[in-house]
């Protein structure tokens, strides 16, 4: 038995004053009529894994609105061990409470236990702004590097630093922060282009699973930084770049090059997804990185990461659906949320829990 989690009590948590739930460890279906707390049980479980909701980046959204702070509380099983984590968020105070272990950020979560979620909003991957693309790559890195946590780190705090020097037209200690910021980016660039091409090469095959139509999938990873550089050639370059663009920059108070400058370009046949893909395919593209984001994600750690899957199969031809239920049997624990209960032999056929919420 690979890593799950098992149990999950919220407390003060968006719409749930006090709740527990028991799960099993391979497939939990969560059904229910709309706004019952369906997404909110995923976002709870989805918060644990990386200390932030997907549907909100305010943490302050989180709290009942009857209340002052939230708490969450899970047991899980890690390397045949049972563990336990409760995390607690009161507006200011943050605490994380790993195995009797206080941490005061919610960085600590990231990498206890490991997994991925697809949700019907997940179209802005394609249809968004690079910013989320980005983030969709630095959250996948982040759970399983912890040297990626604490470079993007560095290379943000040294550029806050830097575009403050530069909107105050002070550039008499900015070297050293560019410094920083090249030795940081250099890492995460190849991080984050290495990542891509597996990306690229597992999404492909699994798109390949969940569609009928016979398009190739592809995933670029763009930069203004020159390909198949080193680690110190990236870093040089970067330096470089600094200096030659502090003038310009000075006038703008901002920094123009660098990793938070990058982007995915994804593509349906050599066309761009997001003009030329229909919803259908949009939504196969989607799952298919990142059910290839969970293949990557076991890999590296050598654990069964979750699968969160709101409003599983919503807006999917009954084909499409068919392939997606039948691709997660093989991924161990699975949540899903659906309005109506998923009666066995209708695409998943394994044991499974329902969590009927009303």
């Amino acid at each position: 038995m690979g890593m799950f989690l098992r149990t999950l009590h919220l407390h003060q948590f968006r719409s749930y004053r006090e709740a527990s739930f028991d799960f099993s460890p391979s497939i939990n279906v969560i059904c229910g009529p709309n706004a019952v707390g369906k997404t909110t049980l995923l976002e709870a479980i989805h918060f644990l894994m990386a200390g932030r909701s997907f549907r909100t980046s305010q943490i302050a959204d989180l709290i009942h609105t009857k209340s002052a702070y939230f708490s969450l509380e899970a047991t899980f099983i890690k390397q045949g061990i049972e563990q336990s984590l409760k995390v607690f968020y009161n507006g200011k105070e943050r605490k994380v409470i790993l195995n009797h272990t206080s941490y005061h950020s919610f960085i600590y979560l990231l990498g206890v236990f490991y997994g991925v979620c697809i949700s019907p909003d997940d179209s802005a991957l394609i249809k968004g702004a690079p910013v989320m693309r980005r983030a969709f790559l630095d959250l996948q890195l982040a759970q399983s590097d912890p040297l990626y946590v604490h470079k993007l780190t560095r290379f943000n705090r040294a550029m806050r630093q830097r575009n403050y020097l530069l909107r105050g037209k002070n550039l008499t200690t900015i070297e050293s922060w560019e410094y920083e910021m090249a030795h940081a980016a250099s890492y995460l660039i190849l991080k984050r282009a290495a990542i891509t091409h597996e990306l690229c090469q597992k999404g492909s095959q699994i798109y390949e699973q969940l569609s009928a139509d016979r398009e190739k999938l592809s995933v670029i990873y763009k930069t203004a930084a020159p390909q198949g550089a080193s680690e110190e050639e990236l870093k040089n370059y970067y330096l470089e770049q600094f200096q030659k663009l502090r003038k310009k920059e000075s006038e703008l108070g901002y920094t123009l090059i660098g990793p938070h400058k990058d982007d995915l370009h994804l593509y349906l046949n050599d066309k761009e997804a997001r003009y030329f893909a229909s919803e259908g395919q949009q939504r196969s593209f989607v799952a298919a990185l990142k059910l290839a984001e969970w293949d990557s994600l076991k890999a590296i750690t050598g654990e069964t990461p979750l699968m969160l899957i709101d409003d599983a199969g919503m807006g999917w031809d009954s084909f499409r659906k068919a392939k997606l239920f039948q691709y997660i049997e093989g991924l161990h624990q699975v949540f899903l949320t659906t309005t109506q209960e998923m009666p066995r032999g209708e695409g998943i056929s394994s044991e499974k829990r329902t969590i009927r919420l009303a």
